[in-house]
């Protein structure tokens, strides 16, 4: 069994004009049941060790406040900080631990959809990244054994709950579906972020990702940012082969029509 936590970065809803946030990013994290005890272990130790040993329980890590100095990471310095993130990010790398992801540029997709779904229909673009990602995912999980199987773990959040059992549901055992996953059991489970590290894991990772995609449209991006680039590359996963026309008719068929 896989634990495959998701997590996105840059959620803005339909507000496909935001110039703040113009990459959406969906993420996942492939963690086999194997590693994920000693993978808790040392994210633990990592924590205590830079935020202090009487750090409560729960506790949740974001990009966003680490770079601020918001939240937990309130009063610690910068540069300590900076040394937290890439621990962070290493600990994936020594464990080796898949990272699948798919961008979404807003401004492009907003007139993709005008074009492909009609004008004026929004399209969020959660339900569009979600099916390549457990497509690849699926993907991945076949690719390493036929009895590799996947249980996919969201953060808590209640607007994409119905959407997402539906779409897994659709994936697994719609016999007229084009797209299909073998390997991914079950329903979406969906928890609270602070009460689990693997969702943090995915939550901080899924941010540098975002920034990294950002550089590549040669977006601005902070030179704090950059220095995380260097794990990212090593990081995600360049073997996915979803295919685009599939997933774009399939949303069409089993999410547009359903709205």
């Amino acid at each position: 069994m896989n634990l495959v936590y998701v997590d996105e970065s840059g959620n803005t809803g339909t507000n496909l004009r935001d110039t703040q946030q113009p990459v959406f990013l969906l993420a996942a994290m492939i963690l086999p049941e194997t590693k994920w005890f000693s993978l808790e272990q040392k994210f633990f130790e990592v924590a205590e060790r830079y935020l202090g040993r009487k750090l409560s329980y729960p506790f949740e890590i974001h990009a966003a406040d680490l770079k601020s100095g918001r939240g937990i990471f309130k009063d610690i310095p910068l540069k300590q900080c900076l040394s937290f993130r890439d621990e962070m990010l290493q600990l994936l790398l020594d464990n080796e631990i898949a990272i699948i992801y798919r961008r979404i540029i807003k401004a492009k997709f907003e007139a993709f959809c005008n074009e492909n779904y009609g004008p004026g229909i929004k399209v969020d673009p959660y339900v569009m990244a979600l099916p390549f990602v457990c497509v690849e995912v699926d993907h991945w999980l076949r690719r390493k054994g036929s009895n590799e199987l996947g249980l996919i773990i969201f953060d808590e959040q209640k607007e994409n709950l119905e959407y997402v059992e539906r779409s897994l549901r659709t994936l697994r055992l719609d016999s007229s579906s084009i797209l299909k996953s073998t390997n991914i059991v079950e329903k979406g489970f969906f928890v609270d972020s602070a009460k689990t590290f693997a969702l943090q894991l995915i939550d901080l990772t899924a941010y540098y990702i975002r920034k990294y995609e950002e550089s590549r449209l040669k977006l601005k991006v902070s030179d704090l940012d950059r220095q995380t680039f260097g794990r990212i590359q090593r990081l995600v996963s360049k073997d996915t082969s979803s295919k685009t026309d599939e997933i774009l008719e399939w949303v069409k068929e089993h999410c547009l029509k359903q709205k």
